[in-house]
């Protein structure tokens, strides 16, 4: 009974002796296998790899102390270390792993994964597993890097472009896979693209005709009138490098790669429905957002300007220019006089604001009534001073006065002066009002016309010589004028030699033209007059006996007397 036992117990043991041995794996040198950590010390992990025994692998071959339970490949190196278990390596089970990998994309074209471990001469190089791979400068971004030092540490996926596993040389490029990946979603961009469909984009640069915007895979031009319905100088005016904006497509060709974009075109035209919002006649406020020499332009909403002609500032002010009225900023109120749809035009008017002043003009300002008015502007020839808001009376240089010829109007009037003025007549189409000044004060032509006729004789101061004669003041405000054939029996070539301005004259009078509001005297007349007189009262003293006397001598001495009075 033992013996039988005994015998049982031998086979049991030869039969777990198989068993074991059928669960060891079939591990040799240079194999890539897989084990569980089972244990760790200061230097190394103990790795479960199925062998009879565990191996060993060198904690120096791992970036981070790795945990018990972690699974993991590893090379084997040897079978016995040191007399004990199998010497395994991480670092070369990476390796082969890794070269496998690229071997694969290679031939594939399948991108891999690395991370950008530092900065060589021409580029970085790359870990891809346990490989370092080279990429050059070149081929690490679709544009130039402008700071290299930003791809350090970081993990890309790149294409294999170059593979000699001998030498242990790998070239990548990140840029030809971002390339064809550019190349895709360009694909996918122009099927999905059509007129009118709304993107939102980045503002990629600033020009003066217009801005660049960043789509995505292709930039869209936003021209610089499709910014916004109002106008701008410049784009900088509306957008800013980097801003996000929603855009709308306008136009675009697929084999030249250009996209027009707009952006005013997201809201509403304003001129669509201008001549129901603003009718002719309508009142409207804006701001005046430009002086021309022509006029200004008024933004009365965003995206709606209309012009303001010079002609449309004042109803009688003459303006040179718009910036005497208006600069840039102001805010005004104005009439619309004209709404051109079709062309984008509105005309406004900053002076039908208020009512136009010369429409009753004639009634306000009747013939002959004396008013007052401000001297605004001084000519050579006439003063225009205003009479009212928007009415402006014309004060001519022979209306100024009645006793002098007035060369200039400033010799007598300044600018600001107030003066009384008589209203001569009113031209409503020439929108003018004639005012006289010296037609307030008493015409001395009356006082003359009821003291003197054709025939009289008038003794009066020279007050000027000419060429052709001399004036003679007969009353204040009167002169005659002295031809030079009449100053004496002789001829006389210059009046200068005879006359002298000061001097006291006596003369006939001639001829009257009070319509011209001129006299003709003639000292010949007078002369011939007084010689007829004398001659007269030397016949009649003969007569009577008296002595005789010259008549030569008659006349000289009563020449004289007159002169001399």
């Amino acid at each position: 009974m033992e013996e039988k036992m005994e015998e049982r117990d031998e086979i049991t043991q030869e039969e777990l002796k198989s068993i074991y041995e059928e669960t060891i794996k079939g591990v040799s040198p240079g194999d890539v296998v897989r084990g569980k950590v089972v244990a760790v010390t200061d230097q190394e992990a103990m790795v479960d790899i199925g062998y009879k025994a565990e191996g060993v692998v060198p904690l120096s071959e791992f970036e981070s102390p790795p945990h018990v339970g972690d699974e993991l490949e590893v090379y084997v190196k040897t079978l016995s270390h040191k007399g004990e278990g199998p010497l395994l390596s991480k670092r070369e089970a990476d390796r082969i792993r890794a070269w496998k990998q690229l071997r694969e994309s290679f031939e594939k074209g399948t991108p891999v994964t690395g991370k950008v471990v530092r900065r060589v001469k021409g580029g970085f190089r790359v870990a891809v597993g346990g490989v370092e791979a080279f990429l050059p400068m070149s081929q690490a971004d679709l544009r130039p890097v402008k700071n290299p030092d930003e791809l350090l540490s970081k993990e890309f996926q790149f294409k294999v472009v170059d593979l000699n596993e001998r030498s242990s040389n790998v070239i990548l490029s990140r840029k030809q896979l971002l390339e064809e990946e550019l190349e895709r979603e360009k694909t996918a961009f122009w099927e999905r693209m059509k007129v009118g469909k709304v993107f939102e984009g980045k503002v990629k640069s600033i020009t003066t005709y217009g801005a660049f915007i960043d789509l995505g895979v292709v930039d869209g031009l936003l021209h610089i009138n499709d910014i916004s319905w109002k106008k701008i100088k410049h784009p900088s005016d509306e957008l800013s490098k980097g801003q996000r904006v929603w855009v709308k497509v306008l136009d675009f060709d697929k084999d030249r790669e250009r996209i027009s974009l707009g952006m005013k075109q997201l809201t509403p035209d304003p001129w669509e429905k201008v001549d129901e919002k603003y009718p002719v006649g309508s009142r409207v406020k804006g701001r005046v957002t430009g002086i021309v020499d022509y006029g200004a332009f008024v933004e009365i909403e965003e995206g709606l300007e209309g012009l303001v002609h010079i002609s449309e500032f004042s109803w009688s002010r003459r303006i040179k220019h718009p910036s005497e009225v208006l600069k840039e900023g102001d805010e005004v109120e104005c009439v619309v006089t004209a709404v051109d749809k079709e062309n984008r035009r509105l005309s406004l008017s900053l002076k039908q604001v208020a009512p136009d002043p010369w429409e009753t003009v004639e009634e306000r300002y009747p013939m002959g009534k004396v008013v007052e008015g401000v001297i605004t502007r001084i000519y050579p020839d006439r003063a225009l001073l205003e009479l009212e808001e928007g009415v402006e009376g014309v004060l001519r240089s022979e209306d100024l006065s009645w006793n002098r010829r007035v060369r200039h109007p400033g010799d007598l009037l300044q600018r600001g002066d107030k003066v009384e003025v008589k209203v001569l007549g009113v031209d409503v189409e020439r929108r003018k009002v004639r005012v006289g000044y010296k037609q307030t004060k008493p015409d001395p032509w009356d006082e003359f016309l009821r003291t003197y006729a054709e025939g009289d004789d008038v003794r009066g101061k020279v007050s000027s010589v000419t060429d052709f004669g001399v004036f003679l003041e007969i009353m204040d405000g009167v002169e005659g004028l002295i031809h030079v054939s009449q100053l004496d029996d002789r001829k006389v070539k210059d009046p200068r030699e005879v006359v002298k301005e000061g001097e006291t004259l006596s003369a006939k009078i001639v001829k009257i033209d009070p319509a011209a509001r001129r006299i003709s005297l003639s000292v010949r007349e007078y002369k011939r007059a007084k010689e007829a007189e004398e001659t007269s009262k030397f016949m009649d003293t003969q007569s009577h006996g008296e002595g005789f006397l010259k008549l030569g001598e008659i006349l000289g001495k009563m020449i004289n007397r007159e002169n001399n009075k």
